[in-house]
């Protein structure tokens, strides 16, 4: 379309005609590009704990497979090629089930979409095939090439060969192709950065944090009754171990606690962006001399309405004297704002909403001043300080930049690009503006106003905020949608870590059996042990979530940021219990087996 357009025309998207909706959506969209995110990151940790036990229970296979000639490349393509089978089986799977996914939504969303919807393209269904594929091989060739290392030597001698240094590069390499992906599915590189930035950085943090409070923990053992050392020296002997527990459940709370509480402060953002009684009436033109008239009607009528703005029209012409035309970039904001007549204003108070981003606000007796809104004076490079000057009908008038204000346009209240100062426009003619809010059991107060104010025009807009709601509400399921995704990954780390070391704890709980240790005794330090796992994960959690929830709000999706005060007891409380009752579940052949037979399969 844009080739066909004259040079008086452009194309305005949604962010750009409708300011109040744009923003929802942009905020969806960060948020369905995070959930994924976290999705895809949660599912490469449960692979990575899942593919360790695999190889760890193949060592033995392995050292007799060296035994009888095979070597160390074949060994690593025997089981390498059971995993690229069993992905491109798993992402054709995955595919499918997305398209189906797809077309109900589709139809879920009939109600708002165009009769004809565009079927998803062939590329959509690579590019998923692509992600469950670079997942897969990204978490699990680490674990691998653990099997490439076994000494045939190990059919004798238990030992086996420590992780590959060449594995960290693999790592990496999985990690920068994850971040790649993951920038062409959300298209937002600023997002990846920060995902992969403050991945790396929690890593790196969590992994210090598990040490010292492993350390901490060996100090305090000498203090504690048998049973409780007993089920904490399970944390320490194999430290290695349980520090990639731990941040393994760290990883996954974090990621959960991410899922739920951005998405909480969402929807709660929205309810408070529309409420009920948001206003769906605007008034404009309301003459100087009817303007009180008009306020007290509405006040009989037991109406709240929003402020009274009077609203001068001009034209932006020049920026430090020099021509606007020539500062504008073509298909920007501000070229839209140039090209037309801007409802100017004035007030005495920042109006409700602004915020100052730049600048300060004027004393009362300070004329020549004017506010200028952030995004059309990032477009004309407007700073505080510039001198604009305006054509007001067929006079000029000039004006110093005080401030920079940063506004929501989805309060449903009047908003101005330009703001000035008390005194400075009051030499024109001007109308006046307001807005409020009518339920549907008062329409007919429409007719009064319009009887007794027959110059006043009212603009009605519940279609708009009708059709905003609908699509808040699709939004919403489309986020609870995704919060479900990012639950059952997190089961799947949650049982993929506990099984990781189930072949361990058997041999450990048949030795400590025989040594005379009863069913009691290992049950308490099973509960122990996992609730310590599961504590210290969440405390970790709570402290990492914070912090890139911090760094979300405020780089990205442009919220208030609030401490979430109830997540610090909640979230250590909840991961001990979880990881508590799904790690005592997990184990509990450990009680059940024989203590004879275990030693026998020796």
């Amino acid at each position: 379309i844009k080739p066909q357009l004259n040079p008086s025309q452009r194309i305005l998207d949604i962010h750009e005609d409708r300011p109040e909706l744009g923003s929802a959506l942009e905020r969806a969209e960060r948020y369905l590009g995070l959930s994924s995110t976290l999705v895809i990151l949660i599912s490469g940790v449960a692979i990575a704990m899942a593919t360790r036990r695999y190889t760890e229970r193949h060592f033995n296979a392995t050292a007799l497979l060296r035994c009888l000639g095979c070597k160390q490349n074949e060994i690593l393509w025997l089981y390498s090629s059971q995993f690229i089978v069993l992905g491109v089986l798993a992402s054709a799977i995955g595919c499918l089930l997305g398209w189906f996914a797809q077309e109900a939504l589709f139809h879920l969303l009939r109600s708002l979409l165009p009769q004809h919807v565009a079927s998803p393209g062939l590329l959509a269904v690579f590019f998923g095939f692509i992600i469950g594929m670079a997942v897969l091989l990204g978490f699990a060739l680490p674990p691998l090439l653990r099997l490439k290392q076994v000494s045939p030597l190990r059919v004798l001698r238990r030992e086996l060969e420590p992780l590959p240094s060449s594995a960290w590069l693999i790592y990496g390499l999985s990690i920068g192709i994850i971040g790649l992906l993951i920038w062409k599915y959300t298209d937002d590189i600023k997002m990846t950065a920060i995902i992969l930035g403050v991945g790396l950085m929690t890593l790196l943090v969590l992994g210090l944090l598990v040490y010292g409070l492993l350390n901490l923990t060996h100090k305090l053992l000498p203090s504690m009754s048998l049973t409780w050392r007993f089920g904490l020296q399970g944390l320490l002997r194999n430290s290695r171990t349980s520090v990639s527990q731990i941040l393994a459940f760290s990883i996954t709370l974090v990621a959960m606690v991410l899922s739920f509480t951005v998405r909480t402060d969402l929807i709660d953002n929205w309810q408070k962006q529309l409420p009920d009684n948001a206003p769906n009436h605007f008034a404009l033109n309301i003459f100087p001399d009817q303007q009180a008239a008009f306020k007290q009607e509405l006040q009989q009528q037991n109406i709240n309405g929003s402020q009274f703005y009077p609203v001068v029209k001009g034209r932006l012409v020049e920026i430090n004297h020099t021509p606007v035309q020539q500062i504008v970039s073509k298909d920007t904001q501000g070229e839209n704002a140039t090209h037309r007549e801007l409802s100017l204003t004035w007030t005495k108070e920042l109006p409700e909403e602004n915020k100052i981003a730049a600048g300060n606000w004027w004393n009362n007796q300070q004329a020549g001043l004017v506010s200028v809104e952030q995004k059309l004076a990032d477009s004309l490079k407007i700073k505080p300080g510039d001198l604009l000057t305006f054509t007001v009908g067929s006079q000029q008038i000039n004006a110093k930049v005080a401030s920079i204000r940063e506004l929501r346009w989805d309060t449903m209240k009047p908003n101005f690009y330009m703001v000035f100062s008390p005194g400075t426009l009051d030499a024109y003619p001007s109308t006046f503006i307001t807005s409020f809010y009518l339920p549907e059991t008062q329409k007919n107060v429409l007719n009064t106003l319009v009887k007794k104010f027959p110059g006043t025009t009212i603009l009605e807009v519940d279609l708009i905020l009708k059709q905003f709601k609908t699509i808040l509400i699709q939004l919403t399921q489309a986020i609870n949608y995704l919060l479900y995704f990012a639950l059952m990954a997190g089961f799947a780390v949650l049982f993929a870590a506990v099984y990781a070391t189930l072949d361990g704890r058997i041999y450990e709980g048949a030795l400590m059996r025989t040594l005379g240790a009863n069913r009691s005794l290992l049950r308490k330090t099973h509960i122990i042990e996992f609730s310590a796992l599961g504590l210290i994960s969440g405390l970790l959690a709570v402290v990492i979530s914070e912090a890139i929830i911090y760094a979300l709000y405020s780089q990205l999706l442009n919220m208030e940021y609030h401490p979430s005060l109830y997540l610090w007891p909640v979230i250590p409380v909840t991961g001990a219990l979880c990881v508590g009752i799904a790690g005592c579940w997990g184990v509990r052949h450990v009680l059940n087996k024989s203590p004879l037979r275990v030693l026998r399969e020796l």
